[in-house]
């Protein structure tokens, strides 16, 4: 008995202590405008990843962390999309709150095979310019080839999600 209060009394202090007392808020503002453009190091490149280097295509931009469990379950369905979708239509980019000690060794392990960027302070600032202010993650938005904010989801995007999506924009 002493163990199971125990473990009641452990479980509710860590709900409490990621209650931020509120909902996380979300602006759509920028649905139908031009997506912010944005420089960031990238994962394995001498040169930052720029969103306007992918003009011409669909870019699902992806923001995550490896520590977020939800993050973690949509980098699978990731890769098969990138497998599936990608090249001269379509491109997913992450974007990490995490620094590269962080981000190369989950990104070699899940063979993350779409362009990764990484920046603690940066990537959440980006976040917040896409809609996100909060950082709650994850946070995808889908740009159109002529750099126009398509969509914005909260939370993970499941690959029967992405094939839905797909459907809508990818024809």
């Amino acid at each position: 008995m002493k163990i199971m209060t125990y473990l009641l009394l452990a479980l509710g202090l860590t709900l409490s202590a990621c209650d931020r007392g509120r909902a996380p808020v979300f602006d759509d503002a920028l649905l139908g405008k031009t997506a912010p453009d944005f420089s960031l190091p990238q994962l394995g490149k001498t040169t930052p990843l720029k969103l306007s280097d992918y003009q011409g295509k669909f870019v699902l931009l992806n923001f995550w962390a490896s520590w977020c469990p939800p993050c973690r379950v949509e980098v699978p369905d990731f890769v098969d999309i990138q497998s599936k979708y990608a090249g001269d239509k379509f491109t997913i980019v992450g974007v990490s709150i995490e620094g590269r000690d962080e981000v190369a060794p989950f990104a070699k392990a899940q063979e993350i095979n779409y362009p990764l960027t990484y920046g603690q302070e940066a990537g959440n600032k980006i976040a917040a310019r896409y809609g996100n202010p909060d950082g709650a993650l994850p946070y995808s938005v889908l740009i159109s080839p002529k750099q126009e904010v398509l969509a914005i989801y909260t939370g993970a995007i499941s690959k029967k999600k992405f094939e839905m999506i797909a459907a809508m924009y990818l024809k």
